[in-house]
């Protein structure tokens, strides 16, 4: 909350983020593109497989594991036909707990 005027600090909607995203990808892409989707989790087996699941398609895949072993990010490569399929994919993973999209 902004102390000053007690009113809570705007905070960018989900609408708000898909919407910029999909005007980033629709200037900075051509369509069919290879798209890389990078998230980090806990070092958990259960996450790890509950992300790999989510992908109903193709993917390249890499994985690499925080120095502490605490956390692993995760890396897919997939072809993409329209930044909804993009935008559709992030939605997705959203109540993964503990994940962060990149």
């Amino acid at each position: 909350m902004d102390k000053e005027n007690k009113k809570p600090i705007e905070t960018t909607s989900k609408e708000e983020f898909y919407k910029r995203l999909e005007e980033e990808l629709n200037k900075n892409h051509s369509w069919p593109t290879k798209y890389m989707y990078k998230f980090i989790v806990p070092n958990e087996d259960e996450k790890v497989e509950e992300v790999k699941k989510r992908f109903d398609k193709e993917y390249e895949f890499k994985q690499n594991f925080s120095r502490s072993g605490k956390y692993v990010s995760l890396t897919f490569i997939t072809e993409e036909k329209s930044p909804d399929d993009i935008i559709n994919q992030y939605k997705k993973m959203e109540d993964i707990e503990g994940l962060i999209a990149i």
